[in-house]
């Protein structure tokens, strides 16, 4: 059994020599808290290569292996990194009190020299690496090593062993950024140290550190199975059932893979709720360009292009995108990320079911005419028959008893024995009484709170006075309950 390093209760601290950005401090890598570890690292969007992220263990390590995450919201911009190790022994020690909580290493941080270049990897296309030791043994009471095969989709890589103490005598373990893809930020998602107490450490470390190996067991599983997906996806089987049912923070890992690349603000790395095409052509959240505006006016400069600089004029305005809206909005209720929500209201209204408005069926009406001489019969079959078509096999038990109500209470105030089946009027606008029919030219109709419809013109006049009420019953509404319904 080997143990993840990284881990906060092993009390690793660790160090960037580069700013990062907000939210994505590098300590995210070792936090207690799953939502900033599922952030990750990221620096600032002007900083360049190299960038180095030295952890320290508070006692001597051998490693085992390192696995490394460089995804970034699904892209891949890191194309090269170096691995160091260094011996020299920290000012904080497995026992001391400065080292009971885990935090920035800087003042411990040995001289360039120190350390040992034990591994290098340049990737093309892949965005995970295992970089692994051939010659590790696991010592009692740490028990074997399970052999774990790599995933083709992993980048395998071993260390180098330059010495005795390059990678048995482990105290900082540094991370070299080299080279990222074009503009791309120097990121990290997740970063695992597997290894175990050197020979050098004392037996009063070795206990200590496995009690706390043991006690952390049952409430993390990663100690069993490492959350990369490199490793948890190669031996699935070995898992127990408590262990297969994926964590929302898994499940959020896994999906963000899979989210493409233009459905990502550039300046963010998030999913844009509301994309914005810019003059230039690049393509950013609402959102942040308010944000960048907001910036810029701080500054006494006007609204301008984040990208070119160049400021907006009349005739060059950032505009929606609303193609790219639909597929965004399409693909996040196809897999419901956590933490991303449509733009919407914030209560669900009343679901609006095919049926509801539905055009009256003047030919069924007919046809009920000519087999039944009596009118009353024959317009109230027709009224039940109407009804029966409407209530599909697809629509719901509690949709079809609500259908069957509002229907029972028309035909209540309803007069059939003078109704004529041409008389009956169709959906109209409240406001300007234009009929509405499938063969009403292609706009858009919505439906008010209270049920009646208005057409595209005359609710953008009702959106320019306020308080909006409609025109049929006085009834106020908001513009978030207007529904676009479909004939």
């Amino acid at each position: 059994m080997v143990i993840n390093l990284c881990l906060p209760q092993f009390r690793p601290r660790i160090y960037c020599n580069k700013i990062s950005a907000d939210g994505y401090e590098v300590e995210n890598l070792i936090s207690e808290d799953l939502t900033k570890r599922s952030h990750g690292f990221r620096t600032e969007y002007f900083i360049k290569p190299p960038v180095y992220v030295i952890v320290s263990f508070p006692f001597s390590v051998e490693i085992c292996r390192i696995n490394i995450d460089l995804t970034a919201g699904g892209g891949q911009n890191v194309t090269g990194l170096e691995m160091y190790t260094s011996a020299l022994s920290s000012r904080a020690s497995w026992n001391a009190p400065e080292c009971r909580t885990p935090g920035p290493a800087e003042p411990s941080i040995p001289d360039k020299e120190a350390f040992t270049l034990v591994g290098k990897v340049l990737l093309k296309n892949q965005s995970q690496v295992v970089f692994s030791h051939r010659g590790f043994k696991a010592r009692p009471p740490f028990g074997p090593m399970d052999a774990t095969l790599p995933s083709p989709a992993v980048v395998a890589q071993e260390l180098w062993n330059k010495g005795a103490l390059s990678l048995s005598h482990v105290v900082h373990l540094k991370i070299c950024i080299t080279h990222v893809t074009g503009s791309g930020i120097p990121c990290i998602k997740r970063l695992e140290v597997w290894g175990q107490p050197a020979k050098t450490c004392s037996q009063e470390v070795i206990d200590s550190v496995l009690l706390v190996a043991s006690e952390s067991l049952p409430q993390d599983l990663t100690l069993q199975a490492p959350a990369l997906p490199m490793e948890s996806d190669c031996d699935p089987g070995s898992l127990s059932e408590g262990q297969q049912a994926p964590s929302s923070l898994q499940e959020l890992a896994e999906v963000i893979q899979d989210v493409p690349e233009e459905f990502l603000d550039p300046i963010t790395l998030e999913i844009m709720p509301c994309p914005m095409l810019l003059p230039s052509g690049k393509v950013i959240d609402q959102s942040t360009l308010e944000k960048c505006n907001r910036s810029e006016a701080a500054w006494g400069r006007v609204p301008s292009d984040p990208f070119t600089g160049v400021a907006f004029t009349p005739h060059s305005q950032p505009l929606p995108h609303p193609s790219l809206k639909a597929r965004i909005d399409h693909f996040l209720l196809q897999h419901s990320i956590p933490g991303c929500h449509l733009l919407g209201r914030a209560q669900t209204a009343l679901a609006v079911t095919p049926s509801s408005i539905a055009l009256p069926s003047r030919k069924r009406k007919m046809e009920q005419t000519e087999h039944a001489p009596d009118s009353s019969l024959g317009v109230n079959a027709s009224c039940f028959s109407t009804t029966s078509l409407l209530v599909s096999p697809t629509t719901s038990e509690h949709t079809a008893k609500k259908m069957k109500a509002a229907s029972e209470l028309g035909l209540t105030h309803m007069d059939c024995s003078t109704e004529q089946p041409g008389s009956i009027p169709g959906p109209e606008c409240a406001s300007c009484k234009r009929a509405f029919s499938p063969y009403f030219k292609k706009e858009p109709v919505y439906q008010l709170p209270c049920g009646h419809l208005l057409c595209r013109p005359c609710l953008g006049e009702k959106q320019r006075s306020l308080p909006m009420t409609c025109t049929a019953c006085q009834r106020p509404f908001a513009s978030q309950d207007v529904l676009r319904v479909h004939f």
